[in-house]
């Protein structure tokens, strides 16, 4: 049983000027029939959660923010995401494995491998899905489901990888022409990568100043009000204003604590105005309050601005859940479940999984899918 809700034919916010090439005509049937799948999920009953948005406490000042920039005359970079029969393929580890430090001053053993072709590991298998402009995808799995690599993929990062199948479209473009515009594509890594003998300040000042539009919006007399503006409003939204004057540091040199520079990171990657945001586990380092928090700006700023948003978590709370319009499931590098949100529960239920009442969801299905478990030794089925 799958879920596919594909985007629509014709993308907003492409550059102008500029024929692009039409989506295959595999995947126009495909959202056509997805359209049928989604009003039937809204007959049944489970639709999209509602707008939380609002619950966020910069929801005002975002608002505000947008009727500003509305009223001189910008306009929304919406760029959707859509992908099928998503395959990637690696050298296995065994390829690559030397036995000692002369082996690799063994001619004849060296000429053999290159005659040879070198093991491949599938890290990723027929993956589909797409997310619309206002929409979240929330992807699920354990550490080494290929949930790093999709993301990748999403955001248009191709570098090191043996073999890529499939189609990846960003709104009609392929990974080829939306290169050009990698500044629309923005991820977030799991891991933070700064200069740590600057504050928090002068990084979040030479970030903003990157991205000053070339047309201010009404009522900001520079680009210095402006960068000072957009700056304030960042820190505050994740609530590290009074980190300013701190240093970001890292292991070696001493600044804001984990958690703080995380949120630096997240904020940096907010400053790029983007189309589509890619966040891979970042709420790594996070308390369950501020996790919460940084999902409802996600949230408002997805619904406000039209952004296309993929999260990939190793667990979630739901609290976090509940805010995501769909949910991917993965596993071993196979696709489990993609689709609604609300769906996603009697799906797995369907299958023989047991729900423990009161469990977070989002933790619920990465446990259910270990074959490992010895809680699941008894009921679980295989899904190939």
């Amino acid at each position: 049983m799958e879920y596919n809700d594909f985007t629509d034919d014709s993308e907003p916010g492409l550059p102008e000027g500029k024929e692009y090439e039409t989506a295959p005509v595999r995947l126009r049937e495909m959202r056509e029939a997805s359209s049928a799948e989604t009003l039937a999920f809204r007959h049944a009953g489970i639709a999209s959660p509602p707008n939380k948005g609002a619950e966020w406490s910069m929801t005002p000042q975002l608002i505000q923010q947008q009727e500003r920039e509305a009223a001189a005359g910008f306009k929304k970079r919406e760029l959707g995401v859509t992908w099928e029969n998503l395959t990637m393929e690696v050298p296995a580890a065994s390829a690559s494995v030397k036995e000692n430090q002369f082996s690799q001053y063994n001619i004849p053993q060296l000429i053999r491998d290159r005659r040879q072709k070198p093991p491949m590991k599938c890290i990723l298998k027929d993956s589909h899905g797409c997310v619309k402009p206002g929409e979240m995808l929330l992807v699920l799995g354990r550490p080494g489901s290929g949930c790093t690599t999709l993301l990748k993929m999403l955001s248009n990062r191709r570098e090191g990888y043996h073999t890529i199948k499939g189609d990846v479209r960003f709104g009609n473009m392929t990974e080829q022409e939306a290169a050009q515009y990698r500044a629309q594509i923005v991820m977030n890594t799991e891991e933070e990568l700064f200069y740590p003998r600057l504050t928090v300040g002068q990084t979040m000042d030479f970030a903003t100043k990157l991205k000053v539009p070339s047309h201010l919006p009404d009522g900001t007399e520079s680009e210095k009000g402006y960068v000072a503006d957009t700056k304030q409003f960042l820190l505050e939204s994740m609530g590290i204003a009074h980190t300013f004057e701190t240093k970001v540091g890292n292991e070696f040199v001493r600044g804001v604590s984990g958690g703080e520079r995380k949120r630096v990171s997240i904020i940096e990657c907010l400053a790029t105005r983007g189309s589509i945001f890619c966040w891979d586990n970042s709420t790594r380092g996070l308390d369950a309050s501020t996790a919460l928090e940084w999902a409802k700006a996600l949230r408002a700023m997805t619904n406000i601005q039209g952004l296309s948003t993929i999260v990939t978590l190793y667990q979630a709370g739901n609290g976090i859940y509940n805010l995501f319009d769909k949910v991917l499931v993965l596993d071993e590098g196979k696709q489990i479940f993609y689709g609604p949100s609300a769906a996603a529960k009697p799906f797995m239920e369907d299958l023989g999984f047991v729900y423990t009442e009161g469990a977070n969801i989002g933790t619920y299905f990465p446990i259910l899918i270990d074959v490992h478990s010895k809680d699941n030794a008894d009921n679980i089925k295989v899904i190939s």
